[in-house]
C-alpha cells in the first residue's frame, strides 16, 4: 500500500510557477495541519501550494508498514470533538472508541510493582472508602468545574487542593497523562487539562492514521491544491502581498500569503529577517513533549483480556489498538504499542527507558517477547511541540496563527491558536489561518 501510494504522489505533476503568477498562499509542511488549511483555502478559490519535506505527506500522522499491519509512529488517538472539522475538510475516519483501562500499576510495599484491574481497584480494598469517593466526586464535579480560573494553575496544585489522598491523585494522573500525553503536572494548566478531559473520548482508526492523510491528500488534490514532497524550505522572505518563500534546492517561489504549519523554533529559523525578539521570545519559551515508544506487532498476546494499561505511580502506558481498529488483513496480528511519558527537563535515557519499557510489558503480558514478530523502538518521540503551561495562562497563552511582526505570515500546528490540545489544536488553528486570510481576501475584493 505504502509504496503504490509513494508512487502515485511522485508520478503527480505539480505547478512551481502557478502560470508565472505568484501564489495566493504557500504552505509549509503537509501534515495534517498543512492538508486541513490547504483544502479550506483551495476550496475558497485560492491557488495553494502545499511544500514538505518527506518524501510524502502526512508528517508524524503517517503510518507504516511492519509485518503486513498499519502502524502508527507511536500511538494515536483522534479526539472525537476533532471530527467536524476533519469531516469539513472531506475527512471521515473509521474506527471504534476503547474501552476504559481495565488495569492500573502503583508501586507495591516491597518496592516492586502490582498491577490492580479497574474492578478489583473500585470494589476491592486497596483505595479505602474515602479514597473512592473522592475519586467519584472529582469525576462527578468535571463538567460542571469552571475552567476559566484555572488556566493559570498547576494541575499539581489543583490536585493538593482538592484530593488528599496519594493514591487517587496518582490514578487521576495516569488518566490525566493518557488524555494529554504530557507527564508535567507541576507545568501544566489544571484549566487546560479539565477541558481535555471532558472531551476525552477518542477513536482508534481503522488503517491507522495513514488513512486520515490519504483522504486528505485527495481532498487537496481535487480542490486544487498542488503538493510538492521532497521539497524542504531553507527561508522565508518579505510580507504581504509579496512574499518568497526559498527551498534548500535554491528555487524561489513567490507568495501573497504564507501559513508555516513546521514547529514553533523551525518556523522562527527560516525568517528572515528575524521576529524582533519580544515576538520570538513567546515561541522560544514553548517546552515540547516527548515520549518513548515500543511499537509491536504480535499475531497472539499472551493475555489477550488485558488491552489497556496505565502506570499510576509510574508515566506508563500499554494499549491494544487492533482491539479497537482494524490495522491488518489478518484478523490474527495485534498491533500494540508501549510508551513512557518523558519528562519535559529532557533528563531521560533511552536505553534505559527501552529496559523500563520491558520490564512493564514483562510485568503486564508475561512471555511477550516469544510473539513478537516486528517491533520498532522510537527513543524520543515527539507528541506536541508545546506543554500547555499554566505559567502561559492555558491556550489562551499560545502564539496565535497571525504573525504580527510579518503580515501575511501565519502559523498553525499543535502549538498554536487559542484552542485544544494535540491534533485538535492542530485543526482548529489550521482552520483559523485559513478562515483569517480567506476573510482579509473577502475584504479587498
Amino acid at each position: 500500500m505504502y509504496a503504490s501510494e509513494r508512487k502515485g504522489l511522485k508520478d503527480m505533476p505539480d505547478n512551481q510557477s502557478n502560470n508565472g503568477q505568484p501564489w495566493d498562499v504557500i504552505i509549509v509542511g503537509a501534515g495534517i495541519a498543512g492538508l486541513t488549511s490547504s483544502i479550506f483555502l483551495a476550496q475558497g478559490g485560492l491557488s495553494v501550494l502545499l511544500l514538505d519535506k518527506g518524501s510524502q505527506p502526512g508528517g508524524r500522522a503517517a503510518s507504516t508498514g511492519m509485518a503486513s499491519a498499519s502502524v502508527n509512529l507511536g500511538a494515536h488517538a483522534l479526539f472525537k470533538s476533532g471530527l467536524a472539522i476533519l469531516q469539513e475538510a472531506g475527512a471521515v475516519p473509521a474506527g471504534s472508541v476503547p474501552g476504559p483501562p481495565d488495569t492500573f500499576v502503583f508501586k507495591g510495599e516491597d518496592g516492586g510493582s502490582i498491577a490492580f484491574p479497574l474492578s478489583r481497584l473500585l470494589l476491592g480494598s486497596f483505595l479505602k472508602w474515602h479514597e473512592k469517593t473522592e475519586l467519584i466526586r472529582f469525576y462527578s464535579r468535571l463538567r460542571r468545574t469552571d475552567t476559566s480560573r484555572l488556566q493559570a494553575v498547576t494541575l499539581q496544585a489543583y490536585l493538593e487542593s482538592q484530593i488528599s489522598s496519594m493514591r487517587v491523585r496518582s490514578a487521576l494522573l495516569a488518566l490525566v497523562r493518557v488524555s494529554t500525553y504530557c507527564d508535567a503536572p507541576g507545568l501544566i494548566s489544571a484549566g487546560a487539562v479539565i477541558e481535555q478531559l471532558k472531551h476525552g473520548q477518542v477513536l482508534y482508526v481503522d488503517g491507522g492514521w495513514q488513512t486520515l492523510v490519504k483522504q486528505l491528500t485527495n481532498h487537496a488534490r481535487k480542490a486544487g491544491v498542488s503538493i510538492r514532497t521532497g521539497s524542504p524550505v531553507s527561508k522565508i522572505t518579505g510580507s504581504h502581498p509579496e512574499m518568497t518563500v526559498f527551498l534548500k534546492d535554491g528555487t524561489q517561489l513567490n507568495s501573497r500569503y504564507v501559513i508555516s504549519t513546521a514547529g514553533p523554533k523551525d518556523t522562527l529559523a527560516m525568517l528572515d529577517p528575524a521576529l524582533e525578539a519580544e515576538e520570538a521570545a513567546v515561541y522560544n519559551k514553548l517546552i515540547p513533549v516527548h515520549a518513548a515508544c515500543l511499537d509491536l506487532v504480535m499475531p497472539e498476546i499472551p493475555r489477550p483480556r488485558t488491552r489497556f494499561v496505565l502506570g499510576a505511580d509510574y508515566p506508563w502506558y500499554y494499549s491494544n489498538h487492533s482491539a479497537a481498529a482494524v490495522l491488518s488483513e489478518d484478523p490474527t496480528l495485534a498491533v500494540v504499542h508501549v510508551m513512557k511519558y518523558l519528562p519535559p527537563s529532557g533528563a531521560d535515557d533511552p536505553a534505559s527507558d527501552r529496559v523500563e519499557l520491558e520490564g512493564f510489558l514483562d510485568l503486564i503480558q508475561p512471555g511477550w517477547r516469544s510473539h513478537v514478530i516486528k517491533q520498532r523502538y522510537l527513543p524520543r518521540m515527539l507528541v506536541s511541540h508545546a506543554a500547555v503551561t499554566a505559567e502561559g495562562g492555558g491556550t489562551a497563552g499560545r502564539p496565535g496563527v497571525a504573525v504580527a511582526g510579518r503580515p501575511g505570515l501565519y502559523v498553525a500546528g499543535d502549538w498554536a491558536g487559542p484552542v485544544g490540545m494535540l491534533v485538535n489544536a492542530s485543526l482548529h488553528s489550521a482552520r483559523q489561518a485559513a478562515r483569517s486570510i480567506l476573510a482579509i481576501r473577502e475584504v479587498g475584493k
